[in-house]
């Protein structure tokens, strides 16, 4: 049963109307293919429930296994950049097709990505092209359109090209996992094949059918072919739309069948992607990499960076090498061995399949800038840690590393000075404020002040480092004596204001 999607029936085609047409002796517009050359193509990925991105879609997510993924295409041009032919003169409902003969025993499949090439050949003005994808179970002539999508700009979105020279978009044409309503091509037809559609519904600037006046080549976008000549005659399909007698054949043809005058150059720029129900996953055994062996596919294995040795093999009967790189000595020789080997000779293993070379062994110990050592490193990898090599050979064990400087603050005299952290400590009262931290040129740290003595706590009269009742006694004979520390508001002398002052300094606290 042939479906129509998004919006669910914007534009719905059926077999019987196209069957219809085909046996007619009408006629339709002749091809102007018009070389391009593109470094790169557009991707435009789209999915049947309207998720567009820039990308071509992960077909492997879930659901979708690609151990019996595959993709036909009669192109000879990569979908991402090549030589194409644009194919002017393809008119307002006319369908680029491509017909695909599997083997038997592989259906029934799923049809996972239609991919499509529409391009430019240089446009004045901004193209936006309508369009629909079909499926048909068998050839398009004779066999069931099983699904067809068309663009609304609702759920999906037209084509839209800027004006400027050749370009190109991949139409990636997907189907969501999520959506309930999959392509299945089940082979109904009997003939083994399946067929891919994609047709143009509205160009962007067409008079009337476009038969009289050819939709304008600076005006549109047009569906492209290769430029290396038709690789199937038969595999490949056109529509032609009826334009009368002066035309090419209207209704379905092979490039075959179709006059060489009206057939394009070289092969659709179509591509299908699809899974096979029947297909299972061979497995094999796996080497790993460190002589371990598992059962496992092809893509498991090359996900863990293992050795696949081939469908039917299995770990029971597969020794897998045990892996050999380079062993590096402390005198600086460098031999290839096992790990176990180096081991045993006291080398530094430096993994496996890496090979000796001239600066990779001189190995020894370096001094890092923390003041730590490291054994069994190279000078360049000592230089990149930002490091002193201490030579080849050489180990931490009598390694004098200097240790790191920084600013110390001497808080009691608001002095600053670059020592060690060890060195700091040996002063009282210091603080080393860690490894690079310098002090400027008044003798304190950046920002000025870091190393500045507390302020004196105003309300401990007594000077017995505590606030307490005794502090209000000895303020008041303070104050009676006209001494220094009755003067709690700075302000240089000793009046009854500084009482008030006091007890705002004994209820901040020191």
């Amino acid at each position: 049963m042939a479906r129509s999607r998004c919006s669910r029936s914007v534009r719905t085609i059926t077999a019987m109307s196209l069957i219809s047409i085909s046996g007619t002796a009408l006629a339709g517009p002749e091809p102007t293919p018009i070389p391009i050359d593109l470094s790169k193509v557009q991707t435009f990925g789209v999915t049947s429930l309207g998720e567009v991105t820039s990308s071509l879609p992960d077909l492997g997510n879930t659901n979708r296994g690609t151990e019996c993924q595959l993709a036909n295409t009669y192109a000879s041009e990569s979908f991402a950049g090549g030589t194409y032919l644009v194919q002017a003169g393809f008119v307002e409902g006319e369908i680029m097709a491509a017909r695909y003969t599997l083997p038997a025993s592989v259906f029934p499949i799923r049809i996972d990505l239609i991919e499509a090439l529409i391009g430019t050949a240089g446009t004045t003005i901004q193209t936006t092209t309508q369009w629909s994808v079909l499926v048909w179970d068998g050839p398009p002539s004779t066999g069931t359109l099983v699904a067809s999508y068309s663009s609304d700009d609702v759920i999906l979105p037209h084509i839209v090209i800027p004006p400027g020279p050749a370009q190109a978009v991949d139409v990636a044409f997907s189907i969501d996992p999520g959506d309930p309503e999959q392509i299945f091509i089940t082979n109904s037809s009997g003939t083994n094949s399946f067929t891919i559609g994609f047709r143009i519904d509205q160009h962007q600037s067409q008079s009337g059918t476009g038969c009289i006046t050819p939709p304008p080549q600076n005006q549109n976008a047009f569906p492209l072919t290769d430029n290396t000549g038709v690789a199937s005659q038969t595999g490949n399909w056109i529509y032609a739309f009826d334009c009368g007698v002066f035309g090419c054949p209207a209704g379905w043809s092979t490039f075959q069948s179709f006059p060489a005058l009206c057939t394009p150059s070289g092969d659709w720029m179509l591509q299908a992607t699809w899974t096979s129900f029947t297909c299972e996953a061979q497995t094999g055994a796996c080497c790993d990499g460190s002589a371990e062996c598992f059962d496992l596919t092809e893509a498991e294995c090359l996900n863990i960076g293992g050795a696949w040795q081939g469908a039917g093999t299995q770990c029971a009967t597969t020794n897998c090498p045990i892996p050999e790189g380079a062993c590096c000595l402390t005198n600086g020789n460098c031999l290839f061995l096992t790990e176990d080997n180096c081991d045993l000779i006291g080398g530094t293993w430096q993994g496996a399949n890496v090979q000796c070379n001239g600066s990779l062994c001189p190995i020894g110990a370096a001094c890092l800038p923390d003041g730590t050592c490291i054994e069994g490193v190279t000078a360049l990898e000592a230089s990149a840690m930002g490091g002193t090599f201490l030579g080849v050979g050489s180990t931490c064990m009598n390694a004098n590393c200097p240790q790191p400087t920084g600013a110390c603050c001497i808080t009691s005299t608001a002095n600053c000075l670059i020592l060690s952290e060890e060195n700091c400590d040996l002063i009282p009262g210091a603080v080393w404020l860690g490894m690079g931290t310098i002090c400027d040129g008044d003798g304190d740290t950046i920002p000025d002040g870091t190393c500045n003595p507390p302020s004196p706590c105003l309300a401990d009269t007594n000077g017995d480092g505590m606030l307490s009742p005794a502090d209000f006694s000895a303020w008041v004979a303070a104050f009676n004596a006209q001494a220094p520390a009755c003067d709690q508001n700075t302000d240089g002398s000793c009046t009854p204001a500084d009482f008030s002052a006091w007890v705002a300094n004994y209820n901040a606290g020191c």
